[in-house]
């Protein structure tokens, strides 16, 4: 059976109908009826909407988005702006805020767990290198203009390229630039204008398929068809022709050198899969003109189809993946049951966006007949030509009495009234989005000057946050940290070896949520004992919150704090007899201590009491002793006083006895 489609033939002004019998046109003509009810269902559903969103968040006024047909004034307030720049904000904070953004769960029974250091650190590096951070914050902000975040992920093969030395000798060294090859894993973000899907599916698995259709320039799509990736062949013109006014900007002019690329990722009959032998890329018809295409028994194979221009076929290969995935991630800002396209925060601040604007609106044109001046004019008795336009010293001829022919004309009054309202008004829009930079100031909500009142703003909108965030960490970040390892592993095993991981993803508060948390914290440390787990638990969530420079080191003593108070502790009943006992057994010790000292005492001061006899008694001997001395002194002076007497009389009578023998020696002789 053949099929028919409509073509552009670069030759063919009239777009005739060619019968294609080819397989890759066969393909081609399957997969472009089968996504254009999805593309006509989109555009049907959120074409205007999403144009007017982009509209508001770019202060863009076209005439369609006048509230009354004699409306003047253009004016947008910045109200949904700042919503969805502080949501998109919020949301790179809490993901990117702490710097490690993702962890990696390892096996249990693994002998090397510093293995899976060593992969998640290397996975983050090739991450941040290939600007994955930008693209994310790219689908967050996407995500938040119309409600859906949508992702690529791209694999190629690029040169990185770094500065080296060559020794030229003598000591001279010449810069020089190495180059090395290597698989890069990339994340496109696509905007949801751009991008079809069955519209009965939930989410891209249940999908027939889907795809991603965008304008490149042509060279690109030559350079690869040089590489090899696409097939060869003339891949014609493109006439950009898309009409951008109701983005309010200009439209693209015509132009030669664009192509427009239809990426289909999804099922497809298998027997409308060409297949390529030898070297010239020849095609192997493996349908006939009989095939069925509507036969419930057809089979399909995951495949990924790209067209060019809606004419050529570039490629088309089944799903060359390790998991067979699909190469998207999308998920909703907001969740709408049953659909895959969600709730952005345009849409959700529209309604007093829209109400915001016709009341600023009527107010400024209101102004504009208030303040600038008018003229009531006779025009049967004025010059005939004359202008009254009201000037600074214009001089203004009548025929009569200026007081009759000419009178100011006055509206009277703009109500003060309005300037209220619109703040009012302000508030809705920051009940709709939960963004707290739209709230009213103070004079216009007095809820906004007192503690509670803030308090109930922060809470519901860190609610919000954590919704929004729980769809990013689940459907989007763990995806996105799959597939990219996945690919890895396929392509470059021995940089990624092939083991099995869950991924943890880090993700927090924002700084505004943040703060509100902190202050919830300090105030729950009032609560607690210091000597409790809860209050080491605490000042740990405070140092994590905080960005204060050594909190890592902080965190590794509080932890060994929270070991040391969630030790056993015993019973207190226990404690407190054990306490008892302890006093009665040291009251008895020091008792038994206090005999033993008096014991001691009463000891010492007997052996006093004899050493004092003793003393005595030695006095007493001493006295005797000396009494006996001084007798036997006396007796011996005495003695000694008789000798010298004895001495004495001894000496005279020798004397004499001398002087007798010398008289008798000179008479000769005595009778």
């Amino acid at each position: 059976m053949a099929t028919d489609i409509v073509i552009n033939d670069p030759n063919d002004e009239d777009n005739r109908i060619h019968e294609m019998n080819s397989p890759e046109d066969r393909l081609v003509s399957w997969v472009l009826q089968t996504i254009q009810p999805w593309i006509d269902y989109r555009d049907a559903n959120f074409k205007d909407k999403w144009d007017e969103y982009y509209r508001l968040w770019r202060g863009i006024h076209i005439e369609q988005d006048k509230t009354r047909n004699s409306e003047r004034s253009k004016l947008i307030t910045p109200a949904l702006q700042q919503a969805i720049e502080s949501g998109v904000a919020e949301l790179e904070e809490a993901v990117f805020g702490k710097g490690k953004w993702f962890d990696l769960d390892d096996d249990m029974m693994d002998q090397s767990p510093e293995d899976i250091g060593h992969y998640r650190n290397m996975l983050q590096e090739d991450l941040e290198f290939a600007g994955v951070k930008d693209a994310m914050s790219e689908v967050f902000l996407n995500s938040s203009l119309y409600g859906t975040g949508i992702g690529k992920i791209i694999v190629e093969d690029i040169d990185v390229r770094d500065v080296t030395s060559v020794d030229l000798g003598g000591g001279v060294q010449e810069a020089a630039a190495s180059v090395e090859q290597k698989v890069q894993v990339k994340l496109i973000p696509i905007s949801p204008d751009e991008f079809a899907i069955d519209p009965a599916a939930r989410t891209l698995d249940e999908a027939l398929g889907c795809a991603h259709i965008t304008v490149v320039p042509k060279h690109s799509i030559i350079g690869k068809q040089q590489e090899g990736i696409y097939l060869g062949g003339d891949i014609g013109s493109f006439t950009d022709d898309l009409d951008l006014n109701p983005k309010g900007e200009s439209k693209s002019p015509l132009s030669l050198d664009s192509t427009k690329v239809v990426e289909y990722h999804g099922l497809v009959p298998a027997n409308l899969m060409p297949t390529y032998v030898g070297e010239g890329e020849e095609f192997v018809d493996l349908t006939s003109d009989d095939t069925d295409y509507e036969a419930d028994t057809i089979e399909f194979v995951e495949a990924i189809i790209t067209i060019a221009n809606d004419d050529v076929l570039l490629k088309a290969v089944e799903n060359p993946h390790l998991m067979k995935d699909r190469s998207f991630i999308a998920y909703q800002h907001d969740t709408v049951p049953n659909r895959f396209w969600g709730r952005g925060i345009a849409e959700k601040g529209y309604n007093p966006q829209k109400a915001l604007d016709a009341e600023l609106r009527a107010r400024i044109d209101a102004m504009a007949l208030t303040v600038h001046p008018m003229m009531g004019v006779d025009a049967t008795r004025i010059p005939r030509g004359g202008s009254f336009v009201v000037e600074p010293g214009k001089n203004v001829y009548t025929n009569g009495d200026p007081n009759t022919v000419l009178r100011p004309f006055n509206f009277g009054q703009v109500n003060p009234n309005t300037f209220h309202q619109s703040g009012d008004l302000e508030r809705m829009v920051q009940m709709a989005t939960g963004s707290m930079d739209s709230a009213a100031p103070v004079g216009v909500s007095p809820r906004n000057n007192t503690a509670s009142g803030m308090s109930m703003m922060l809470s519901g909108s860190i609610k919000r946050s954590k919704r929004t965030l729980a769809n990013i960490e689940r459907k989007f970040i763990t995806a996105l940290l799959n597939k990219t390892a996945w690919r890895y592993m396929q392509l470059d095993p021995d940089r990624y070896p092939v083991m099995d991981i869950k991924f943890k993803v880090y993700s927090t508060l924002g700084i505004m949520a943040r703060e509100v948390e902190q202050q919830q914290l300090t105030g729950l440390l009032n609560t607690v004992p210091p000597d409790s787990p809860t209050y080491w638990i605490l000042i740990r969530s405070i140092y994590e919150n905080s960005s204060i420079t050594d909190k890592d080191k902080m965190i590794v003593v509080i932890d060994q704090m929270l070991q040391q108070s969630l030790q056993p502790q015993p019973d207190p009943a226990a404690q407190m007899a054990q306490v008892k006992a302890q006093e009665v057994q040291m009251k008895a010790q020091a008792d038994s201590e206090s005999r033993k000292i008096e014991f001691m005492r009463a000891r010492t001061e007997m052996a006093r009491v004899m050493i004092e006899q003793e003393k005595v008694a030695d006095q007493r001997v001493k006295l005797e002793t000396e009494a006996i001395l001084n007798l036997a002194k006396a007796e011996s002076e005495e003695i000694g006083n008789q000798l010298n007497i004895y001495q004495s009389k001894v000496d005279a009578m020798a004397t004499k006895a001398q002087s007798t023998t010398e008289v008798t020696d000179g008479s000769g002789t005595t009778d």
